[in-house]
């Protein structure tokens, strides 16, 4: 069954008692809502039809519409609209008209405080602040929504701090704080801190991006499809990557790039480049076939700038990064780890491809004491020399 149908459902079930247990009709309105439960208050069924000032309900209640105060033992179910201090046992409800009567949608339902222990959920916009277990906006929503599990809202103005997970599906301005995720399906700007942040877009692109924008995610993982912003985690992931990603990786499906090297370390070098046009992330695997003396294998990681020519034909990087070797009969953390920085220039010798020709200097920082002697003297600067096609 899909959502409408669930909801329809629900609602029927809320009204078919004012129906069942109606009592005569009070030709003149209320301003005053006193309720046993639904169908038994002192407007009879006409209470799904008035405007009050003040609601009171003994268990549940069902108003047209309150301008004021309401406060339901367990629930509280506005027709129409509600605008001022809403509280209830489990849950308050508010717009249901524009589920039940979609030709007469209502654009605003709510504006004000709702608290309830279960759920808060309003059918049209709603501004204010809502407190609940969870707080569910079908339209858009302004202000302030704190949710003991979830917040939800179709897009959001304000601040979302959840137990565990805030969504906003068409975007989000502001702030969205939770443990575990936050979710924005459209442009974004503000900060959104989890252990897992998505945004569609994140940020308003910039010729100036840099650290002092309008959008962050800061979280374990991050992603987006498009980032104009900062992403700081241990894995920044986008489609296209305009800010400024600070992470231990970061991949930027529109930027990145592969290289099969020979250097001075290891004659045959895989290195994998992915960031964005401020920096990228260096991972290298080196290996030697069995050349004596020679590490058997190592790994490498490291950070990348690289500026290239208006028509990307040709292009200069410097990279600094830590290598861990892997010697013969040596345990692994116990071979020799290099601090190498390396220059490289690269021009196009085909469509698609470059040559590589660069210059290194390394520089071994542990003590080595293996059955082989090390390339590099611990405390001495090595030269070195790369050759590759990217």
């Amino acid at each position: 069954m899909t959502n409408r149908n669930y909801n329809l459902i629900f609602l029927i079930f809320i009204i078919l008692p004012v129906t069942s247990f109606a009592q005569r009709r009070n030709s003149n309105p209320s301003k005053t809502h006193l309720s046993l439960f639904p169908g038994y208050s002192n407007t009879g069924i006409q209470e799904i039809q008035q405007d009050y000032k003040l609601s009171l309900n003994l268990t549940s209640g069902i108003t047209g519409s309150v301008h004021g105060i309401e406060v339901g033992l367990i629930s509280n179910y506005n027709y129409e609209k509600f605008q001022g201090i809403q509280l209830a046992g489990f849950a308050n409800i508010s717009g249901a008209n524009n589920v039940l009567n979609p030709k007469e949608k209502l654009e605003k339902t709510f504006g004000g405080f709702q608290f309830a222990t279960l759920f808060n959920k309003t059918y049209g916009d709603g501004v204010g602040w809502q407190m609940a277990s969870f707080n569910m906006a079908e339209s858009s929503f302004k202000g302030f929504q704190l949710g003991f599990v979830l917040n939800k809202s179709r897009d959001f103005n304000g601040v979302q701090i959840a137990g565990l997970i805030n969504s906003s599906t068409m975007g989000a301005a502001g702030f969205q704080l939770a443990p575990l995720f936050n979710y924005s399906g459209g442009q974004s700007y503000g900060m959104q801190i989890s252990l897992f942040n998505y945004a569609r877009t994140g940020g308003f692109i910039s010729s100036t991006n840099s650290l002092f924008n309008d959008f962050y995610q800061i979280g374990l993982i991050n992603f987006s499809k498009t980032n104009n912003g900062n992403q700081i985690g241990l894995i920044n992931i986008s489609g296209k990557n305009n800010g400024v990603p600070l992470g231990l990786i970061n991949i930027d499906a529109s930027h990145g790039n592969v290289s099969l090297r020979a250097t001075d370390m290891f004659l045959s070098n895989l290195s994998i480049s992915t960031g964005s046009k401020f920096y990228t992330n260096l991972l290298q695997v080196g290996y030697n076939l069995s050349i004596s003396g020679l590490p058997v294998w190592g790994l490498g990681y490291g950070i990348e700038k690289e500026w290239r020519n208006s028509g990307y034909s040709r292009f200069v990087s410097t990279s600094i990064s830590l290598w861990q070797q892997k010697h013969r009969n040596t345990k692994f953390l116990q071979s020799p780890r290099i601090l190498r920085t390396e220059f490289i220039y690269g021009f196009k010798i085909s469509k698609l491809r470059f040559l590589e020709v660069g210059l290194a200097v390394g520089y071994q920082i542990n003590e080595f004491k293996g059955e082989t002697t090390s390339l590099i003297s611990q405390g001495i600067w090595q030269p070195g020399v790369i050759l590759g096609i990217r």
